[in-house]
């Protein structure tokens, strides 16, 4: 029977340490585990984190790099489609924005730090994400918004989710796009790897009017286990 500490340990455990090594190859826009993260000073990633990475059982880490591997396929679908202009990646150091579409009616940027800590930010609306229903939100602000999204989720997992967003979808004549008023509805599909974590985004609408009619609709892809991760996304002045 082996007695190696690397065999015995559960998986959530290995989870939690392949995460903290999970990197973009930006040139082909997918997810990988990078043993020599550590070497980066902006990594986060101590020493012990390091041994602790080969500690991971190899079924552990086959079934970890499978979710990946998931993600990354949903990622290559989502950037062929028209409807796409960005796709967010999420890892233990880094955000990054992936702009396909840079003429997109609306585009998001990672706020800053500092930039979400106004203690009067108004919120307009809240959706919530979970698996197997569609959410919404609407309201009406200003060309430029806030979000925080954050992720609750059971044990560290890679995740994909996808907001829809539709501004002056309710001017007239009524009906969807192209028909009715409003532009062409655009997603941003979200991405990442972790448990409970939260992110800022500045929403800006290439529009001339001072007050817009936000649409969102939310989907969450992965993880599909009921009750396993609760996506919140919170739209701020």
């Amino acid at each position: 029977m082996p007695t190696d500490k690397a065999s015995v340990r559960n998986y959530q455990t290995d989870a939690e340490v392949l995460a903290k090594f999970v990197d973009v190859n930006k040139t082909l826009g997918e997810y990988y585990i990078n043993e020599n993260k550590k070497n980066s000073p902006m990594a986060y990633v101590t020493n012990k984190d390091w041994e602790e990475l080969m500690l991971v059982s190899p079924v552990n880490r086959t079934k970890f790099e499978n979710e990946l591997k998931a993600v990354n396929s949903a990622i290559e679908l989502a950037a062929q489609r028209n409807d796409v202009t960005q796709i967010v990646y999420n890892t233990y150091n880094e955000t990054w924005v992936r702009t396909i579409d840079h003429n997109a009616e609306v585009l998001l940027k990672e706020c800053i730090p500092g930039e979400t800590t106004r203690a009067a930010s108004r919120s307009f609306a809240r959706m919530q994400l979970q698996y197997g229903a569609l959410n919404e939100a609407t309201f009406h602000a200003g060309r430029q918004i806030k979000s925080k999204i954050s992720i609750d989720m059971f044990g560290s997992k890679a995740y994909s989710f996808e907001i829809l967003c539709q501004i002056d979808a309710s001017k007239t004549p009524n009906g969807s796009y192209p028909a009715g008023g409003g532009n062409n509805p655009k997603s941003i599909v979200m991405t990442g790897v972790g448990s409970m974590e939260t992110y800022d985004f500045t929403w800006n609408a290439n529009s001339s009017d001072a007050e817009i009619f936000w649409k969102f609709k939310g989907s969450l892809y992965t993880p599909q286990g009921l009750g396993e991760c609760l996506i919140t996304a919170e739209f701020t002045e």
